[in-house]
């Protein structure tokens, strides 16, 4: 079963390749010609995830994983929080000059990664997961991995922020990981669905309303079941 990144970034669909090699679920991401704008306007990170997920899916009539995250800071009320990446401007380092300053003499320098994540289906359907990496946030910005927060994120149990750490340690702990985890122990549930529900639907929505012949030859044929049930093969790169 092949899911539809929405985003192109690479690190993103690294993150994504390396927890599912193993699962029956692989991932592509949107090509530049099939993005489109999607206005994240809801007050919670799954709310967001949720939007552009389902809002990419109806598009491309694909499976889509969409995600959203952030940092949260106890001694500020939870902000950044969604607007984490717009904190102070359109740079990493502008903001994490802005939290830095704002955080100048706290003694409370909690903080939290969080990372909502949204599977939509085209018919609506949505499962959504949510995971949080907790820390504290440093003094000073320091070493040259990472992007967004690392550079100030100290994550708990470690004396260094994420940017100074081996990028494998990232990959295996950070809120996207633990999210991505959550959603991978899913797995079976997601693909019984893909399997037994959204291929009726795609079928009522589309097969029956197109040229049999047409839809065989551009999908690569079409295999049926004895009884009620069938599948498709290949339907719009869901294999």
């Amino acid at each position: 079963m092949i899911i539809t990144l929405a985003s192109g970034n690479k690190k993103k669909l690294k993150e994504l390749d390396e927890i599912l090699k193993h699962t029956e679920l692989s991932c592509e991401p949107i090509t530049s010609n099939e993005e489109i704008d999607v206005i994240e306007d809801s007050l919670t990170f799954i709310g967001n995830a949720t939007k552009k997920a389902i809002s990419y899916a109806k598009h491309l009539n694909k499976v889509v994983v969409a995600d959203d995250s952030g940092l949260c800071v106890d001694v500020l009320n939870g902000m950044p929080g969604i607007y984490s990446k717009r904190y102070a401007g359109l740079s990493d380092y502008e903001n994490n000059v802005k939290l830095l300053d704002v955080l100048k003499n706290k003694e409370n320098r909690k903080a939290y990664f969080i990372c909502a994540i949204a599977l939509a289906f085209p018919d609506g359907k949505v499962f959504t997961y949510e995971a949080k990496w907790h820390g504290t946030i440093a003094n000073e910005m320091k070493g040259h991995n990472g992007f967004g927060y690392d550079p100030v994120f100290i994550p708990d149990g470690m004396k260094d922020v994420v940017a100074s750490l081996d990028e494998n340690y990232k990959m295996t702990h950070s809120h996207r990981y633990q999210a991505l985890k959550k959603f991978v122990e899913d797995k079976d549930e997601i693909i019984n669905y893909w399997r037994h529900t959204w291929q009726k639907w795609y079928f009522k929505e589309n097969i029956t309303k197109r040229n049999w012949f047409w839809l065989a030859s551009k999908h690569g044929g079409l295999r049926f079941r004895y009884g009620n049930n069938w599948t498709i093969k290949n339907d719009c790169g869901q294999r």
